[in-house]
This record gives C-alpha cells, structure tokens and sequence, in this order.
C-alpha cells in the first residue's frame, strides 16, 4: 500500500496534476467530432426547453403515437416520422426517421428508437445522442430502463463537464457509471489535453467517487506515468492544480517556483510550495486551500508556509525600511479563513507571519503585489434580530511593523431603529478590550498598553419635508473609559457630545433615449444634495492624559472626512469639530440586460467649512477654515470606454494636492489600453500604461509602462506572451525590467505556467 502511494504521487506530480486520455493500444481509433454539450447547456443556447422542443415537432407535421395517453408527468413524449407495433407486441412501439423522446429529464435522439410502454425501456439505434441536464452521449446503439434507472452502450463518447471520455463500453445502474478501455479527457479534447487512458473508471452519482484502474497519465499524446489505481473525490476540478513560475533575474539567478494543490480529496486540497533559486537556495514548505459547504455551515480558506536559508550575501539581503539587516532564516505563514457556523454566527481570520517585510516580495511577488500590509486579526460575530455582538483580535507576530493590538476586544452593535413608533431612532455601540501599541521605535514612540472601555448612544429625527427631501437632526454622546492613563494618571475617562443634523434631496429626471452603439437604453439622473453639520465641543480634552493606540486616521483614506462622532474610528486622538459640509452627488445610468442598471457618468463634490480651525484630513499639522474640496468624476458612457478623475484641492493656498485619473479602451476582447495619472503633491508624480492586446484564440500580447516624473526614468517596464496550449494550459513568457527603487532593481525574464480549465 505504502509503494502504491508513493508512486501515485511521484506519478501525478510528474503529470502536473493532469488527467489525459491516450491509450496506446486505442490510438487506431479515431475521434469524430460532435459537440459533447449538456442538455442544460443546449437549452441555455438556444433559449428553449422541453416544451419549446414539443412544440417545434408539432409544427414540422410529426406525428406523436403517445399523445393523450400518459399524463404530462408520468412518460415522455416519443415522436417520429414513421410509427408500428412490434410484431405481436403491441405494447412495443417502433419509431422510425428522426425519432426521438423527450422527458422533463432527458432526451434522445436516434433514427431509429423502439419503445415499450409497460416497462419504460427504450432502445435507440443509428447516430444515438442522449442528454440529461449534466451529461451527454453519442453513440451507435443504446439501451435505457426509465423504471430501473438503468442504460447501456458499447463505443460511446461520454461526457459530465468537465470530464469527457471515448468509452468500448457504457454502463450506468445504481447511480454509478461503469467504464471500460477509457480515454479520459479534462476538458474539451485537444492536442495539449490533459487526461488518462484506463482498463476500468467507475463513478459513483451519489458519492461523487471518481475511480480509475490500469492507468496511464498523459500530456497530449505522450504517456507520462503508470498508475495502478487513482481516486478521487469530485469532477469539479483537475487531480492537480498548478501553477509554476521559471525565469531569471540579477538577484535570484535561475529560478524555479512550484505551487502544487492536490484536488482529489474533495473539499481539502493539500499541496506543497517547492522553489529553486540558483542564487539564494531551495525555498519549500506545506500548502492547503478548502471549501468546504454542509447542511449549516461552510468554510472557505487558504494557507501557505514557505522557508529558506538565504544563501544570498548580505548587501543582496540588504536592509529593511528601518536599516536593519536581513537574516539568512527567511520564512512566511499566510493563513486566512471565512466561515459561517450558523446562520448567525460567522468567523473571520487572517494571519500574515513574516520573518520581514520583503521576504514575499523577494520570492513570492504574486502574494507580495496582493497584500503589501500584512494585517494578523481574528473574528467571531453573532448576529441577532435587531443587534451584532463580536469578538475580535488584533495581534502581532511581526517585530518589524506598528499594531494596535486588540487583546481581545468585545463589541456590542445595536442596529439603527425606531423607538415606539416615535418616529425617533436610535443608534448605539459599545465596546471593551485590552489594547496594546507595539513596533519599531521608528514607528511607535511609546509602547502603550490599557484596558479601555468606549461607548456611543445617538438618537436620530428624521423629517420628511417633501417628497424629495429629508432633514435629520442629530444628537449623540460618546464615553470612553482608560484603565492605563498617561502622566501619572491611574485612570482617566473622557466624555464627548455632539449635535448637528443631515438634510438631502432627491432629485430625478428619465428620458428615453437609445444609443446602440452606446449600448445605452434610457436614462436616469440622480441629483442628490447634501448638507451635514456636526459639533463637538472640547474633542481634544484629556489628549496630554490618554494613552494614545488607535490615533490612526481613517481620514487619510476616506472620502470625504469623516464627520459623525459615533464612526469616528482614531478613538485616542479626536479634533475638535464645528464643521458644516456642503455636498452634490450625481448619477447618471442606463438599463442593463445582465445587471438592473449601468452607472454611465458620475460628478460628487464635496467641501468643509470648519468654523473652528481644524486639522487637514491629510496633514495633522496644518489647521485651516476650509477642508481640501473633494471632487470625483467618471464617465462611462459606453462599455469599451471608462475615464475618471479623483482631485483634491485646496481653496485657501489655491493649489492641488491629489490627483489621481485613469482612462481606459476596450475593444471587445480583442484589446485594452489603461493609462493612469497619480500626483501627491511633494511626493508622487507617476504615469503608467497598461495594454493587452489578442492577437489570436492562441496569442495575447501584455505590456505595462510605469514612469516617474521626479526621476525622470521608467521605474518598471514589463512585457508578455500568453499562449495557450489546447483548452489545459497557458504559458505566459515575460521579460521585464525595474529601476529607480530601493528593492529590485533588475531585469528578469521567465514564463509561468497554469492550468486553464479552471
């Protein structure tokens, strides 16, 4: 047992996790091409059904012998040009010229078909092909027992997407499906198709057990490996998913990155990570995905660890972002999950452990580009009627970033409602946790660590002044409670008010309008001014005594500013406010065929008038009246075009700060063009380029072009092939080329290789 395992992995990592069909001793025999195409999906295409189908012999003048004589739900309807009794049978019909049966279930279509009307069995000859809502087969001659379940065939072409076989022998009985003398395919057949040629496949419809015996596992026409026997649980997906990376760049010398996930098991897909680096050394370690769905609860997650002894010198390790060198033990755990337990209760994890802060971008820069900030938390929320509770964890395993930990923290979040059909609504929160503040003394001046207690309580008056406008005023409190005070303070609590209100209206306007080359089916504008105030008197008392962890600022990332103390969220540090924000949203959308409705352009603004002088959302030490005034703007007003500009701008220096804009083509498939401002003022001036373009179903062609004004120089120039090979694999080739930053600078060249089925 111990030798089979190993040689059905050794096996299946040789094959890169694909299936194949190839028989050597079959290969006489010869393919006719026909589309292996569900009924479901023949339906889908032609936007009919059984009864479409019905009807559509009813008008070609076919006769139908078993009309009138089963209910609808009780037998098929056979139809043919040409209608007897067996000799002496006269429960056994014979339909001959384009005959077929149609079920709710199924169809079949042959020349010939004899059906018995007692029994439910069928027998089809003469170019057969017979379909339920999953599967299809094209044969010469089939056998069907409705009432038993049963069906039989000798050369037969099969096929449950994403599985297709050319079979000697077909045979179904007890939900399970038998195969004899298979080539197997993964996806449509081809010259590069992954698949496997075997003695015996059995397939269990209720297990959902795939099982093959006396195999040969091929890539196209070559035979890979033998196997003896192979299972595995589910047609989903391919035995194997890979994705493999191989190249060269200055720092890493030839490179070879593996990520391998065995599918076999089901919801469980184990695997591995196994990468060389002729400069650096072997990188390897375990990885996992699930996705797991019961009769309550689903799980869905991923985990990868990888570790290496850089043999790389220590000027090539270099430093990190606060100068300290980078060891040779390099390592990284990245671990996230989601899942609901019930339907009120769900759990949510991320876990990024690093042994510093470029290991993912010196050896996995997938992973690195798609999370830059590693965050490590952990979350379990229960959600009730009217209100969330939640248990949540922010901690910290790396020593080289700033986290306000949370250790843990619980909050109660009771949703806005009506009092006693008061018409006055209520908004509260509460929270308690042990916090604590640590990371680089670059980053953190003073390790902090309290136990707080916060808490919000608003009421809220909506009035409806007309039809198209609302004013809501708003009254709100907020205490938090420190159990670790600064400046020699055991303790200290802090106690904020606000008061302000929210008014809006509601303004439309349709017309309808059409535009085919537009794609545009009417129109609808949406105007809707804004006005908010909010006062909070003394939002700065205690700030000399508090112990300051959560003083970052969701301002800097928010659009607009956040105003209302009650989300407020840089709990330690809050500004005084006396603000009042004048703003104007516009839409404009279409009718969409796939999607309701389609946004074609869009104008906010947004402006601040502090009445008292107060921080800019970007920059803490700078007061002002006035807030930068925020605009935003996109317009879409076809589907091959899209372009939109984000500014800000200060109106009392009369200068801008931000902006940001993007355009971009497209045509069809067939190819796209992406170009992108970005300018911070004393900062960033950036253009960059992004084009695609097909030059066949074989070929496409990627570019990417980012430029750097201040250093006047081509930052990073990336450019590629993408080839596919059949319906199973694509390759990409790449060569590329980056400058001017503190990391990577070098040119690189490699291909990446993956599994295009799914």
């Amino acid at each position: 047992m111990k030798l089979r395992k190993i040689v059905f992995a050794s096996a299946l990592l040789a094959a890169f996790g694909c299936v194949y069909a190839a028989d050597n001793a079959k290969q006489t025999r010869k393919r006719v091409d026909a589309p292996w195409v569900s009924l479901a999906h023949q339906r889908a295409l032609s936007g009919g059904s059984v009864e479409k189908s019905s009807a559509e012999v009813t008008k070609k003048n076919k006769k139908s012998i078993l009309d009138g004589f089963f209910t609808e739900d009780s037998a098929p309807e056979l139809s043919a040009d040409k209608f007897n009794y067996a000799q002496g049978d006269k429960n056994m019909l014979i339909a001959s010229g384009n005959a077929q049966i149609v079920d709710k279930q199924f169809e079949i279509f042959a020349e010939n078909i004899s059906y018995a009307q007692n029994t439910g069995e069928a027998n089809a000859s003469g170019n057969v092909a017979a379909s339920d809502e999953k599967s299809r087969i094209v044969t010469s001659k089939f056998y069907m027992n409705q009432s038993k379940g049963e069906s039989l065939s000798e050369y037969t072409r099969f096929g449950i997407s994403p599985i297709f076989a050319e079979t000697d022998s077909f045979e179904y009985k007890n939900s399970q499906i038998l195969l004899k003398n298979t080539n197997l395919y993964v996806g449509e057949p081809s010259v590069f198709s992954m698949g496997a040629s075997a003695e015996t496949i059995k397939y269990n419809k209720e297990t959902d057990i795939l099982e093959l015996e006396d195999t040969y596992l091929n890539i196209g026409p070559f035979p890979v490996f033998y196997v003896p026997y192979y299972s595995q649980h589910g047609l989903g997906q391919p035995p194997f998913s890979v994705d493999v990376r191989a190249g060269y760049n200055s720092d890493n010398g030839l490179y070879l990155a593996n990520t391998i996930l065995y599918n076999g098991l089901g919801a469980l897909r184990p695997g591995v990570l196994f990468d060389y680096y002729s400069k650096r050394s072997v990188l390897f370690g375990p990885a996992a995905s699930y996705d797991y769905e019961g009769a309550e609860t689903w799980a869905k997650g991923f985990a990868q660890f990888g570790f290496i002894n850089d043999n790389a010198n220590a000027l090539v390790r270099g430093v990190d972002s606060f100068g300290n060198k980078i060891g040779k033990d390099r390592y990284f755990f990245d671990f996230n999950h989601v899942q609901t337990i019930t339907e009120n209760i769900s759990v949510l994890a991320n876990v990024n452990w690093w042994s510093d802060e470029f290991v993912t971008r010196d050896f996995r820069p997938d992973s690195f580009y798609e999370n830059q900030l590693p965050d490590n938390f952990a979350e379990v929320d229960y959600y009730g009627d009217s209100y969330t509770l939640s248990l949540f964890t922010r901690f910290a395993p790396n020593s080289w970033e700033r986290v306000p930990q949370r250790l843990p923290e619980a909050r109660f979040d009771l949703s806005v409602g009506e009092i006693a059909n008061t018409g006055i609504y209520q908004d509260m929160y509460a929270s308690a946790g042990y916090l604590k503040n640590t990371g680089p003394s670059a980053l953190v001046a003073d390790y902090v660590d309290t136990a707080r207690f916060d808490a919000y309580y608003g009421l809220l008056r909506p009035f409806k002044l007309s039809s198209w406008s609302t004013f809501t005023p708003v009254v709100g409190a907020r205490l938090t409670h420190y159990s670790n005070a600064r400046n020699g303070s055991s303790t200290y609590t802090r106690a904020l008010g606000q008061v302000g209100f929210d008014a809006q209206m509601d303004i439309w306007g349709t017309w309808e309008y059409q535009s085919r080359t537009m794609g545009i089916d009417g129109l609808r504008h949406h105007i809707t001014p804004i006005i908010s105030y909010r006062y909070i008197p003394n939002a700065e008392q205690g700030s000399s005594r508090i112990p300051i962890v959560d003083d970052f600022d969701v301002d800097d990332y928010t659009y607009p500013p956040i105003l209302d103390l009650g989300e407020i969220r840089n709990t330690d540090r809050i500004f005084k406010t006396n603000v009042l924000r004048l703003g104007l949203e516009n839409v404009l959308e279409t009718r969409d065929k796939t999607y309701g409705s389609r946004e074609i352009a869009r104008f906010d603004v947004f402006q601040d008038f502090n009445f008292e002088e107060r921080p800019l959302a970007q920059n803490h030490l700078e007061e002002s009246s006035f807030s930068d005034l925020y605009t935003n703007f996109s317009l879409s007003p076809a589907r091959w075009l899209k372009l939109g500009v984000y500014n800000r701008f200060n109106v009392e220096r009369l200068d801008v700060p931000e902006t940001n804009t993007y355009i971009t083509l497209l045509d069809a498939d067939k190819f796209s063009i992406t170009l992108i401002t970005s300018y911070l003022k004393g900062e960033i001036t950036q253009y960059a380029a992004l084009a695609e373009y097909r030059i066949s179903e074989i070929y496409k062609l990627r570019g990417l072009w980012n430029y750097d004004y201040k250093l006047s120089e081509f930052t990073d120039q990336s450019y590629g092939l993408l080839m596919r090979l059949g319906n199973s694999w694509v390759i990409e080739y790449r060569i590329s080329y980056r400058n001017g930053s503190t990391r990577q600078n070098n040119f690189s060249c490699g291909l990446r290789l993956s599994a295009a089925l799914f």
